[in-house]
């Protein structure tokens, strides 16, 4: 046991006197490189395509053929809702104070709130009329704020508009094709039978607009799209949509495109 014990120690001790007493140590020889082990020859993996950036959709694309310079200028001057002293203009309007898919779906109670084509005031004179519209579910006053005003229409703060069915039947009629009896959305709007009025309380004039800067026709329809106008809260392209019918152009749609992405 002693022995096998002795030999790597004076191995140790052997090699340690060498190196104390050499004046150089020789160089060792180069090892050998070890023998090229071969790998598998691996499958390169499957090229997968870089992801692309996601594209911006933009506009749905106007489909048909596009309107001339000319025939834009012509709907320019058609839809001007502020011409001065153009009681079409003032009808039209009216169309673009709400947002529709179909124009039966049209907000009557925004439609009527600047409709001055045959729109009187009612005067302290037309007391039993006032009497019946102050009774109306929906009226603006109550019973205390009627009495504070003398519980005559010159007392309000506003004017009190009568607005003749007649009139606006006539309107829906020529511009969209439709009549009152069409619209889907008729609550609170003030009404009496007995008058064959409706009645408002504005007293300013703000109607909608809509000024087309591009349009296509295709077959019957025509679209129309304006520059970005500011709505709900950013940048909206309103669309109208109008269709042919016997020689008339009628309102279809009145929809809006949000310029901004998500």
């Amino acid at each position: 046991m002693k022995r096998r014990f002795l030999i790597p120690l004076l191995l140790t001790l052997a090699l340690g006197l060498a190196a104390c007493g050499a004046d150089k140590t020789p160089e060792a020889p180069p090892e050998a490189a070890p023998p090229e082990t071969l790998q598998p020859e691996e499958t390169p993996p499957e090229k997968v395509p870089p992801a692309q950036p996601e594209e911006d959709p933009g506009l749905p694309p106007l489909e048909g053929t596009p309107l001339t310079a000319e025939e834009l200028a012509q709907a320019n001057e058609a839809f001007n809702s502020y011409a001065s002293g153009s009681e079409k203009a003032l009808e039209l309007g009216c169309f673009f104070t709400s947002y529709y898919e179909d124009v039966t779906e049209l907000d009557f109670e925004e439609f009527l709130r600047y409709y001055f084509v045959e729109s009187t005031d009612l005067e302290d004179g037309d007391k039993e009329e006032f009497q019946a519209l102050a009774a109306l579910p929906g009226f603006h006053w109550d019973a205390e704020d009627l009495e504070r005003w003398g519980n005559r229409p010159s007392g309000l703060p506003v004017p009190v508009h009568r607005i003749s069915k007649a009139a606006v039947d006539k309107t829906l009629e020529t511009y969209a094709g439709i009549t009152t009896a069409d619209l889907k959305i008729t609550n609170s709007i003030l009404y009496l039978a007995k008058y064959n009025s409706y009645y408002n309380f504005t007293s300013d004039y703000g109607p909608g607009s809509f000024q087309p800067a591009e349009g296509v026709r295709d077959g019957d329809t025509v679209i129309l799209r304006s520059e970005p106008v500011w709505g709900d809260g950013g940048e909206v392209i309103q669309e109208l949509t109008l269709r042919e019918e016997d020689g008339r152009w009628l309102i279809q749609s009145f929809t809006r495109i949000s310029t901004e992405n998500g």
